[in-house]
């Protein structure tokens, strides 16, 4: 390596700060709200009024046993527990499945169906008729007609990143699967479905995350408050508690510590699984 080599150039060093500048500034947009939020969430009634950045002047953790024993706040965890879990099971299973088919399956049939599909992701969601249908099938206000909604709207986004990643398996996998004797679903769960793992991780981060913070659905297909998730507490509880802002605070930070633990644990395999597949091998 020669001397001139080993220096870095000049316009490397600038695109080198500009990056981590970027990058910088992207962060602080990102955490200088987050960081807001906590800090107001164990300030008092007057301290917390200015909502500014300044340490509070005594610590009231004692926000967060508050929120929890009057803003319903452990039901609302359950509940959305539940219907997030649910509506992440459902969407990974039926979107794999139907991307499977799709994949291997080429035809006018296929295509026309994942054409279909694809609308979804530029359709607005109409409320009035999903409400009616619910209503009419029987499912109006219940968890499993709020759960089939959320699936739905995930479905075009889901089956489209499932579909690209599958295109790039071997058909040699299959014919071996079938030469053994293993019917349909037997080879897409034993053999294909744990190939999918890259991008199953990204839809099941992708999924919990828009099942556990939605607030519309809910709003709108869920009248009884008892079956309101966790987002919708903080609707009713900042409601109720309009000027103490360390109360709502606290019920905001309750609401965003399980998701935001869920995807700083999983975040990695959110850009693997989404570029996978993207390139052909």
């Amino acid at each position: 390596m020669t001397r001139h080599s080993s220096r870095r150039r000049p316009g490397g060093i600038v695109a080198s700060v500009a990056t981590y500048a970027t990058a910088a500034l992207i962060a602080l947009v990102f955490l200088a709200p987050l960081a807001l939020v906590l800090l107001t969430s164990v300030k008092g009634t007057a301290d917390a009024q200015t909502m500014s950045f300044s340490l509070p002047g005594s610590w009231h953790f004692d926000n967060y046993l508050t929120v929890i024993r009057t803003g319903n706040a452990l039901q609302a965890l359950g509940n959305s527990v539940l219907i997030a879990t649910a509506v992440t099971v459902v969407t990974v299973l039926v979107c794999s499945l139907a991307a499977f088919v799709i994949a291997r399956r080429p035809g006018r049939v296929t295509g026309g169906v994942y054409s279909y599909l694809l609308t979804g992701l530029i359709a607005p969601f109409a409320f009035i008729p999903a409400i009616r249908l619910l209503q009419e099938i029987g499912l109006g206000g219940s968890y499993l007609g709020l759960i089939l909604t959320d699936v739905a709207v995930q479905i075009p986004f889901i089956t489209l990143i499932y579909v690209g990643f599958i295109r790039q398996l071997p058909r040699e996998i299959d014919e071996a699967a079938m030469l053994d004797g293993a019917g349909s679903l037997r080879m897409f769960f034993t053999i294909i479905f744990p190939l999918l793992r890259p991008v199953s991780s990204t839809a099941l981060i992708l999924v919990f995350t828009y099942a556990w913070n939605e607030f519309q659905n809910v709003l709108f297909l869920i009248p009884d408050a008892d079956r309101w998730t966790l987002p919708m507490t903080v609707f009713t509880f900042q409601s109720t508690h309009s000027f103490d802002y360390g109360l709502v605070c606290a019920d905001l930070v309750l609401t965003m510590v399980p998701v935001v633990a869920v995807y700083l644990t999983a975040q990695k395999y959110i850009v693997n699984g989404m570029v996978a597949g993207a390139v052909k091998a």
